[in-house]
């Protein structure tokens, strides 16, 4: 959603999550930028995103994000609430949610859902680390529209070495920013490690039985790939449908064969 005059007030002259991308992706020019509308360098022009279609599809799905969270995991408060970091008076975020149950805060993006999803976590990796800084939390949610699709909520926890080396580049900046001198340039920081969850499900029942049913039909399964294989191998170019001892192929229009049973 659009920031309300208020939260607009209470970001200013704060180094804010969504702006701090600059200091880990190597981006001179957007480091430089940050660092002019820091200081209020007249050469700074704001950036108009009133016409980035994606920024403000994100932003006219971001409640119906937030309400589908609750309706999937639990409530939602705070949501659009600047958050001042209390290690720094310069440091803050604008929370998109918090789940206060699981103490950590809930950040909504709308995404094409073309590309991995690795890679769009990836990219917000510096945004989402700030909002752990910032609430002093140990682990965020990070809920993704992919295209049209329902919302997935991927839980993401702190790395501490991208956590320690983002807040020391924010500390190296903002003495530039105090200093009105210009930033020096960072290099690209490596990127946060995401740990890879594992669940053991044997406490599960519905996997229980699923899973026995795939280990008892799996080799018929095999079987039967096989046998519809060579079948269609038997089909004639010509024919439109085949059938015979129970089972019948078709052709469509575009000249793939489906297979069924008759019986």
């Amino acid at each position: 959603m659009a920031l309300t005059s208020a939260q607009i007030a209470a970001r200013d002259g704060k180094l804010t999550a969504s702006r701090v991308a600059a200091l880990m992706t190597g981006d001179d020019a957007g480091l430089l930028r940050l660092w002019q509308m820091m200081v209020g360098d007249p050469a700074y022009v704001e950036e108009d995103l009133s016409g980035v279609w994606p920024v403000q599809l994100g932003a006219a799905t971001e409640a119906l994000n937030l309400d589908w969270y609750e309706r999937k995991i639990g409530p939602v408060c705070r949501r659009g609430e600047v958050v001042v970091c209390p290690d720094a008076i310069w440091a803050a975020a604008t929370l998109d949610g918090f789940d206060e149950a699981r103490r950590r805060p809930v950040e909504c993006k709308h995404v094409g859902g073309f590309e991995p999803r690795e890679a769009v976590i990836a990219r917000y990796q510096p945004q989402l680390h700030w909002q752990m800084i910032v609430t002093q939390t140990d682990a965020i949610a990070l809920s993704i529209i992919e295209g049209a699709r329902e919302p997935v909520v991927v839980e993401l926890e702190s790395d501490p070495a991208y956590r320690a080396e983002l807040w020391e580049r924010a500390l190296l900046f903002m003495e530039c920013v105090h200093n009105v001198t210009p930033p020096v340039p960072f290099a690209e920081a490596a990127p946060a490690v995401v740990p890879a969850k594992a669940y053991d499900m044997t406490g599960n029942n519905a996997w229980a039985v699923l899973a026995a049913s795939w280990l008892d039909t799996r080799d018929a399964a095999r079987v039967a790939a096989t046998a519809e294989k060579e079948m269609k191998k038997l089909v004639p170019d010509d024919a439109l449908r085949a059938h015979g001892h129970g089972v019948e192929i078709k052709r469509d229009r575009a000249g793939r064969l489906s297979m069924k049973g008759l019986n």
